[in-house]
């Protein structure tokens, strides 16, 4: 699923591109040479994050409202902005059976293992959509 979550952006001085950080996620923060590059940044280090978090079983926040962000939480660097970031948010896993060619499987687990499967189609499919 889809979520949308507010970058803050800063920048430090004029000649040094930009800054953003996510409220939702602390210590979650990128920098770009002009705004183009930092939305790229922001949404490959949203994704990163967010990925990280799932790996370690944390719960993902829920976005926070505009209107419920908070103002200035960097003092120190000058806000300029605050834009959205939308980026994909694995869901929690769910136990399915599945139906494949028996050789397809052999070969998956001759590769990655015979615990690897369920990983390897997880990825195949993020992949394929």
């Amino acid at each position: 699923m889809k979520q949308t979550y507010w970058a803050i952006v800063y920048q430090d001085d004029q000649d040094a591109g930009y800054g953003a950080m996510f409220p939702d996620f602390p210590g979650c923060v990128t920098v770009g040479d002009d705004m183009t590059d930092l939305m790229k940044m922001a949404e490959e280090a949203l994704t990163l994050h967010i990925d990280g978090m799932h790996e370690d079983g944390d719960d993902i926040p829920a976005p926070t409202a505009f209107e419920a962000l908070p103002d200035n939480p960097e003092p120190e660097a000058t806000e300029v902005g605050r834009i959205p970031i939308t980026v994909a948010v694995p869901g929690k896993k769910r136990r399915m059976n599945l139906t494949l060619d028996g050789n397809l499987v052999d070969q998956i687990e001759a590769k990655y293992g015979k615990r690897a499967v369920s990983g390897f189609l997880e990825n195949a499919a993020r992949r394929a959509i």
